[in-house]
């Protein structure tokens, strides 16, 4: 086989590839030898291998035979044998991505490296198939799988804004963890592209908010005050950066005390440079 960790070189891949394809043809002649020597090279422990694997034969004559073998493997016991199957499969419904979906759906809890680089991926490429799905997963009772819904999100935050942040407004009293933590890196990330749209939502969200949801924002914003505070150079002028010292004297003169009283904590930060 090839070694365990890192990316392969030209020379690598390409002598992997050739036993890869050897591999496959077997198919042709015996298709239960083909199945064992195929589930051995799916147990391959390099990352990149597996996508080499998974690529090579989901592109190849006996792809439809792979996919019946494959379909097994994402119940494996073994990790690299999962993992070598999802990615097979991410290639082989190339132009089918809801099946795809499907099926990281189905299975992120046991491959989630892979399911979390599949909707990294599926964010910035089918961004409408996502936002109807991700709507539903959001209402899941795992919290993993409301959590894996984020992951990706902030790629179409430049397009489409408020959807995100409408988003984010269905789950943002989530009681886990896990989700509360991909709630804030998120706005974190959007409200640095797009400070105009995010922040008139975050003043809405403090209005009848209870403890849990300022420390939420309060966790966002606290971030992005500070992170004025190394903003040098041209960026002092940026969009953000003004939106941002506006924003907050705005809120501290607002007449709803959870407003003013953030605002008031914003200050501070900022002004202690």
């Amino acid at each position: 086989m090839i070694k365990e960790i890192g990316r392969l070189d030209e020379k690598e891949e390409k002598e992997f590839r050739h036993k890869i394809e050897k591999t496959l043809e077997i198919f042709d002649e015996s298709p239960k030898k083909g199945e064992k020597k195929f589930e051995e090279f799916a147990s391959c422990k390099n990352y990149f291998g597996r996508i080499l694997i998974a690529e090579t034969a989901a592109n190849s004559p006996q792809k439809d035979k792979v996919a019946k073998i494959a379909k097994s493997l994402l119940d494996s016991k073994n990790y690299a044998k999962r993992a070598t199957a999802l990615f097979f499969f991410y290639n082989y419904f190339m132009d089918k991505p809801e099946e795809m979906v499907e099926i990281v759906s189905n299975y992120y809890h046991s491959i989630k490296w892979e399911a979390e680089n599949i909707m990294d991926h599926f964010w910035k490429e089918y961004p409408d198939l996502m936002k109807a799905n991700m709507m539903k997963w959001i209402e899941s009772k795992d919290e993993k799988k409301r959590s894996l819904s984020f992951h990706g999100l902030e790629n179409i935050s430049q397009k489409d804004p408020h959807f995100v942040m409408e988003f984010i407004e269905k789950i943002i009293d989530d009681e886990s963890i896990e989700v509360q933590k991909k709630i804030t890196h998120t706005i974190i990330q959007i409200a640095r592209a797009r400070p105009a749209e995010v922040y008139p939502y975050l003043k809405e969200w403090l209005k009848d908010s209870d403890n849990k949801r300022i420390k939420t924002i309060w966790v966002s914003m606290k971030k992005l005050a500070n992170s004025l505070r190394s903003a040098g150079g041209k960026d002092k002028n940026s969009d953000f950066v003004v939106l941002t010292k506006d924003t907050i004297k705005d809120w501290r003169h607002s007449k709803n005390r959870k407003i003013s009283t953030m605002g008031e904590k914003l200050n501070q930060i900022i002004q202690n440079r």
